[in-house]
């Protein structure tokens, strides 16, 4: 038995067990020689550089199933083919890893940003948005809810809601102005919009915000609202349109209310005086 291996001695050189030696053998990948006599598995010089050849395929990444048919018909072209598959399959992972990280980063940045400007008013230039509102304003019940969402399920694959975890409110500028704040809908934000249809879309502009995000629950948000608007007016701006509510960490993200963070973004236009008019 000097010019063979047992299975022992062929696990231990790489390192390795004998089980994965054993399964080996039962899918077929490498096959032992036998001692009927005593069922010890003998592996030849050849198994042992086939062996080589097989867990350094598995150190790739490469799937057994594919390792078994590129050993059972071994030539140039099939191994350039599997290792340009793999590094294919590889490319792919590589950029999902990396939207990955860009999505945590981006909720990452936001969470400490935010945080840093808490109870203050900023004015921000934010980009287009474009997305649907669903309208909450008559709705009495969950189910109702869930009715809506289920009607407009088609938006969902593409929103914010599940692309970053972002769930937008909003108020009417009209509502605003009859300080009334307990009314709103919801906006489904398109951050794709590949295979949307777009006859619902509706556009919230670019421009110029202004921007409180408080610490705390929602029931605090009407007398954020009226801070926010207050401080509009005595800075010589004007609500332009329907405000956003920015639920950065709502009860999705946190068991404590007094750890939800909200942002309210009315969007303003200066106030300009007409000298004429005070003569």
């Amino acid at each position: 038995m000097k010019d063979k291996f047992l299975i022992g001695e062929l696990a231990k050189l790489f390192n390795i067990s004998t089980d994965t030696l054993r399964h080996y053998d039962k899918i077929a990948l490498l096959k032992p020689n036998y001692n009927l006599s005593n069922d010890y598995r003998y592996y030849s010089l050849a198994n042992f550089f086939e062996l080589s050849r097989i867990l350094f395929f598995k150190s790739l990444d490469i799937s057994l199933g594919d390792i078994k048919m590129y050993m059972n018909n071994k030539n140039r072209n099939n191994l350039l083919d599997m290792l340009k598959r793999k590094e294919e399959e590889i490319d792919v992972k590589i950029n999902r890893l990396y939207n990955l990280k860009k999505k945590i980063q981006t909720k990452v940045g936001l969470l400490e940003s935010t945080s840093d400007e808490l109870n203050q008013v900023r004015i921000k230039s934010l980009p287009e948005k474009i997305g649907v509102f669903l309208d909450m304003n008559a709705v009495e019940s969950d189910v109702e809810i869930i009715q809506a969402f289920k009607k407009n399920e088609k938006y969902f694959k593409s929103s914010s809601w599940l692309i970053e975890g972002q769930v937008y409110t909003s108020l009417s500028k009209e509502d605003m102005k009859n300080q009334i704040f307990n009314r709103f809908r919801y906006f489904i934000e398109m951050v794709t919009l590949d295979q949307v249809p777009h006859t619902q879309m509706q556009v919230i502009p670019e421009g110029q915000y202004a921007c409180i995000a408080f610490l705390g629950p929602y029931r605090d948000m009407a007398k954020h609202y009226e801070l926010l608007l207050q401080w509009i007016i005595k800075n010589g701006y004007q609500v332009a349109g329907d405000s956003i509510e920015k639920n950065i960490v709502d009860y999705g993200f946190s068991d404590s209310e007094n750890e939800y963070i909200s942002e309210i973004q009315i969007p303003i236009i200066p106030t300009y005086h007409d000298p004429l008019k005070s003569v």
